[in-house]
């Protein structure tokens, strides 16, 4: 007889088909935010509550283009997640530093506390499945005896 494990592939497989699922999300959610940024950085400074209008539009699809950035990052992390899971770790920061920023900037009034509702689904939802990934990576790189460092 052969048990569910066999019949169904390890937990291993379960859960690196779990962080590749998470990984391609991610792409997705950042090449779509991004490109929004970009593409209609007026319409995104709105989004964002921007107090008023951005004059230096160029420098928030900067920022547009780090996101998008972040969501090629994720694609090919999504190819081998144990292997480059650093670039998640990348993630992982950004995902923890923005919502601060973001506060930051609503306490001082520099843009409205609507925004906050947009760190939930940009930031927060990731923070989770992120620091699993990481973890991940770092304990198969211990396995393989490279030390917690990604090649």
């Amino acid at each position: 007889m052969i048990d569910d494990a066999h019949r169904m592939g390890t937990k291993e497989d379960a859960s690196l088909l779990w962080d590749v699922f998470v990984l391609r999300c991610a792409a997705v959610h950042c090449l779509v935010w991004g490109a929004f940024i970009i593409l209609f950085p007026a319409a995104s400074a709105d989004v964002y509550g921007y107090a008023k209008p951005l004059t230096d539009l160029f420098l928030w699809q900067g920022a547009g283009l780090m996101i998008l950035l972040l969501g090629i990052g994720y694609s090919i992390a999504s190819l081998n997640p144990r292997q480059h899971w650093a670039v998640v770790l990348i993630g992982l920061i950004a995902k923890t530093l923005g919502p601060i920023g973001i506060s930051w900037s609503v306490w001082n009034g520099e843009i409205s506390s609507g925004v906050l509702l947009l760190i939930p689904f940009n930031d927060l939802l990731w923070l989770y499945p992120f620091a699993i990934i990481v973890l991940r990576g770092v304990r198969s790189d211990q396995t393989r005896g490279l030390g917690g460092q990604s090649v």
